[in-house]
């Protein structure tokens, strides 16, 4: 039986929580309904005269793991998470723990199979595709765990090898159970080119090293220490200059906010936190001291790897999410990337908010400690691929590349369907689909701080007069007027118009605009919609203004910023003490050793064999790539509107409690009495 005063305190308790879980389910809907306050107009600001600097063609970039049809790209890098363990000499490459450890020809299985032993085909496979889709710049990942996957599940794991003291081969011996990465460099300079005549334009010092020890246990039982990964790095890198002196060289490429803090190994940390505020500040410092030793810089390009972590107000992950409270949020997670007043809905976020946000802190890190290295960010993800959401956080994040002189950038979508994230990248480099772009010179624009919009701009360096921007409206429900004002001593009278939206992920036409005064124009923008303006310093001509019923109005008569194949990635060789003198251990020049033992291909193409279809191709990696981003994106989460919740509730049971002794002390006085 249960007593009359107990069912009184169950009955409050449940009261009380009842109350609470309405007011947290009211304040979380409250907030993410009326998400970010917003105004119907911004005004924006567009300095056309002031340039800030170049734009890096290189942030137009895509992982090979996606499908690179029906998007204009600039860069293309392998990234599929196997490439640590990936065996040159023989193709093979280990799944994973998460995917049964298996070795197997799993990266070039879509490839002829009688060319499946051909040495380097993972690689050879990239320059192809490159080829196809006129990538210009295309960029290997070398292997730096120690290990590589033997060619059969009953053999150990081969040793790999940074600097091989014999001469290289044509074909390499796979029965040494030794991979040399010197000779996997010089194979490669030799089949394409060097990085100045259009080969590899660059050579990751691997993938994610933090994440080795989980990924192959059974190669790397232990996490890698800072000081391990330095040393390996400056002697791999060192290697790689030596073949070939003109390709850049990017590392660590670790993945997200704890793995540039201590690499996921705090027990390391303790030997480096004293003297540096993160990983990075230390490995930049040591990568110089390493470059100053060896009388050539060992790293060009500071490469990290930033998925989103941020969560929704439910606390489930944005990067996978398709619901709205996702939407909302994914529209504003870039702002992480340089907003001071940004805080991200995540743990890791809030909890190291002194590295935020990450542009500003990574450059502050290396100007102090490597002045003159790049940065790249060679894989990054905000989710939505299929969703505007992800089309206007893309378009947002590539704008932000270009404003903070980014080097280097390549999505990694999450998804398969990724036909926003097309869009949003073809609306900077092919918005009318016969290769007009964004210019090539960003100039300074403002949108008064407005969370709820974005604009880019830009020039054209070869004329400094052909002005684009691009301007995005986030509200999800509302039309926002964009008022320009640009500030320039040309007279600008028209601009051109397209767009994509919430309707179609398509790049469309838009009615021009004919009514610039002065320099200036109202815009008005449509909810959750990416545009880009190209303005015209000319009356356009009656005739050539743009009528959706005329099919003969085309952007091939507009005057437009265009462009053909960028000039590939490379270092001049002239920089490099060591160029020119890329020595094998018996003391012939590689280009020396390398003209001995050529090979049947000529530089710079690849046989048409190995390069399926794209449908193939993207299909390949895509349950190693997913299992294994999810697994890295799954431990983020609680912000600021779950805090409220939770002290809501706990401020409910205390109630409750204070409820329950008053009437515990009410009653035992009656029962004195």
């Amino acid at each position: 039986m249960i007593r009359k005063q107990n069912i009184k305190r169950i009955l409050a308790v449940c009261c009380a929580l009842s109350a609470a879980a309405a007011l947290c389910t009211g304040s979380v809907s409250a907030m993410f309904s009326s998400s970010y306050l917003d105004t119907g107009t911004v005004e924006m600001n567009i300095l056309a005269d002031e340039t800030l600097h170049r734009i890096s063609p290189y942030i137009y970039g895509l992982n090979a793991e996606s499908g690179l049809s029906d998007v204009r790209i600039n860069a293309v890098k392998q990234s599929d998470p196997r490439v640590s363990s990936y065996n040159w000499e023989n193709n093979y490459s280990n799944s994973g723990s998460g995917n049964g450890s298996e070795n197997s020809l799993g990266l070039v299985e879509q490839l002829s199979p009688e060319r499946q032993s051909s040495p380097a085909l993972y690689t050879e496979n990239l320059i192809a595709r490159a080829g196809r889709y006129s990538v210009p710049s295309k960029y290997a990942t070398l292997q730096m765990m120690g290990k590589v996957a033997p060619d059969s599940a009953d053999k150990p794991w081969e040793t790999v090898m940074f600097s091989k003291n014999d001469s290289y081969l044509s074909s390499p011996d796979t029965e040494d159970g030794i991979v040399y990465m010197d000779e996997y460099v010089s194979f490669l300079v030799n089949s394409f080119g060097y990085a100045i005549d259009g080969g590899i334009n660059g050579y990751f010092l691997d993938n994610e090293p933090e994440n080795w020890s989980v990924r192959f246990p059974t190669a790397v039982p232990s996490p890698i220490s800072a000081e391990e990964l330095v040393s390996r790095s400056a002697e791999l890198a060192y290697s790689v200059k030596k073949i070939d002196p003109t390709a850049l060289i990017y590392g660590p490429s670790v993945n997200g906010i704890d793995a540039f803090i201590n690499i996921k190994n705090p027990s390391d940390q303790e030997k480096y936190m004293n003297e540096y505020s993160w990983f990075i500040d230390y490995y930049l410092d040591e990568m110089k001291k390493a470059s100053d030793e060896h009388g050539t810089r060992l790293l060009d390009v500071l490469d990290i790897h930033y998925h989103t972590e941020a969560t929704n107000g439910l606390l489930q992950p944005i990067i996978n999410g398709t619901d709205a409270l996702s939407d909302n949020v994914r529209a504003q997670a870039p702002r992480i990337l340089w907003d001071s007043t940004y805080t991200e809905n995540s743990n890791t976020a809030i909890m190291h908010n002194q590295y935020i946000p990450l542009i500003p802190t990574l450059k502050a890190s290396i100007d102090m400690y490597y002045p003159g290295t790049k940065l790249s960010f060679s894989e990054y993800d905000f989710g939505g691929g299929a969703n505007v959401s992800g089309g206007i956080a893309a378009a947002d994040v590539l704008g932000i590349f270009a404003k903070y002189d980014v080097h280097m950038a390549c999505m990694k979508p999450s998804s398969a369907d990724i036909s926003y994230l097309k869009a949003a990248m073809n609306i900077y480099t092919d918005y009318d689909g016969n290769g007009s772009r964004f210019g090539s010179m960003i100039v300074d624009a403002d949108n008064g701080g407005d969370i709820m919009s974005s604009v880019y701009a830009s020039v054209d360096d070869n004329t400094g007069k052909e002005l684009t921007a691009v301007l995005i409206n986030k509200n999800r429900f509302d039309p926002k007027t964009a008022e320009i004002n640009i500030t320039s001593d040309t007279d600008f009278h028209s601009a051109k118009v397209w767009f994509f939206d919430e309707e179609s992920a398509e790049i469309r036409r838009a009615d021009d605009i004919t009514d610039i005064e002065n320099n200036s124009l109202s815009f008005e923008m449509s909810p959750l919609a990416v545009y880009m303006l190209v303005f015209d310093s000319a009356e356009i001509a009656q005739e050539s203004v743009y009528d959706p019923e005329n099919t003969e109005t085309s952007a091939q008569q507009d005057t437009v910023t265009s462009v053909t194949t960028e000039v590939p990635e490379h270092v001049d060789a002239s920089t490099y003490s060591s160029a020119g003198t890329s020595l094998t251990a018996d003391g012939t020049s590689a280009a020396q050793t390398q003209s001995e033992v050529s090979l049947s291909l000529p530089t710079g193409t690849a046989p048409s064999e190995t390069v399926p279809s794209d449908e193939t191709e993207s299909s390949v990696s895509s349950s190693a790539s997913e299992n294994d981003n999810n697994e890295d994106k799954a431990e983020h989460t609680v912000p600021r509107p779950i805090k409220a919740a939770v002290s809501l509730l706990v401020a409910a049971v205390v109630i409750a409690l204070i409820y329950v002794i008053i009437s515990d002390f009410i009653l035992s006085k009656k029962n004195k009495k």
